[in-house]
């Protein structure tokens, strides 16, 4: 907000402060309400800063706001951090902004298997770590088979009183609400696997829910491949060989006479022997002519003394 002629530390507190209600403000009417408080407060009599929020956030307010967010399965992403983190870790694995094809191919199929092994902790760790407050009803039953984050998130919402309930973590993380929880606690009931959203409960990444949907897409790939061996079989020797010499590239690049790109050997930043530095001044040479007499005076003095 700096073109706005708002300090950064002013501007922290306007979207910490007045108009953090009007981001989290649970329905739309709500919203309207905590935006018209905002422009009669103090904040508006700054008319750019009211243009700006207007014309750049709240054109696109139902990508960001709670009122309209609240009602969408997001599971806690609301920003774009997990694809920044994503790309940090691609990048600290490749080491270089330079290289070929297959260095970049390596470093993706390491990154991804640092990742799976990760997940295998993760998904481990809930299977033998017992989350506290939760041995009980209503979590017994669903505890060692749920993600602990999840518990986790039940257990902060069952503290939660009648009044305070709004039930936006049932739409927007597929988890039990407050009033269902105590609904639950009082009557002695423990929670199923069913009561959650698959997401929670599908600790076999290798296995997950809809891998049938993969299958039956691999099966008609499959299918079309043949039906397209046969077209190309039927077109004639010509759509044979031109086949024929697509499929050895993909299949065995090393045998296209592909070679590794030249490195350069030149580095960047200042080079070895600085051939930009500045001559000597007056001073620099008269102080070395100095110390040249001073090293022969001692020289010439050790030597005579030598004869006696």
């Amino acid at each position: 907000m700096m073109d706005l002629g708002i300090p950064q530390e002013v501007a922290r507190g306007v979207v910490h402060g007045s108009w953090k209600k009007v981001m989290e403000a649970t329905t739309p009417h709500a919203m309207i309400e905590e935006w018209e408080n905002f422009k009669n407060g103090f904040w508006g009599r700054n008319s750019k800063l009211i243009e700006y929020l207007d014309r750049e956030c709240l054109e696109h307010k139902e990508k960001w706001a709670c009122a309209y967010t609240n009602n969408i399965f997001h599971i806690g992403n609301t920003s774009t951090n997990r694809v920044e983190s994503a790309h940090s870790t691609l990048k600290a694995w490749l080491n270089t902004s330079t290289g070929g094809v297959n260095t970049l191919f390596l470093s993706w199929h390491a990154s991804i298997g640092g990742q799976v092994i990760e997940i295998r902790k993760e998904l481990e760790t809930c299977r033998t770590k017992t989350f506290k407050g939760a041995y009980g009803p209503p979590y017994g039953v669903i505890r060692g088979s749920v993600s602990l984050y999840a518990l986790e998130l039940m257990f902060v919402e069952g503290k939660k009183t009648p009044s305070e309930c709004d039930c936006v973590i049932g739409r927007t993380h597929g988890l039990p609400c407050s009033c269902r929880i105590n609904s639950f606690k009082g009557a002695g009931d423990h929670f199923q696997i069913t009561h959650l959203a698959p997401f929670w409960s599908t600790l076999d990444y290798a296995n997950p829910h809809d891998a049938r949907r993969f299958e039956e897409n691999d099966a008609n790939d499959l299918q079309i491949f043949h039906d397209l061996v046969a077209e190309v079989c039927r077109c004639g020797p010509s759509a044979v060989r031109a086949a024929k010499v697509a499929l050895m590239s993909q299949l065995y690049p090393e045998e296209e006479g592909l070679r590794e790109p030249r490195v350069s050997t030149k580095a960047k930043g200042w080079p070895p022997k600085r051939e930009n530095a500045r001559d000597p001044s007056w001073h620099e040479h008269a102080a070395a002519r100095q110390g040249r007499r001073s090293t022969r005076r001692k020289t010439s003095t050790s030597d005579v003394t030598g004869l006696y």
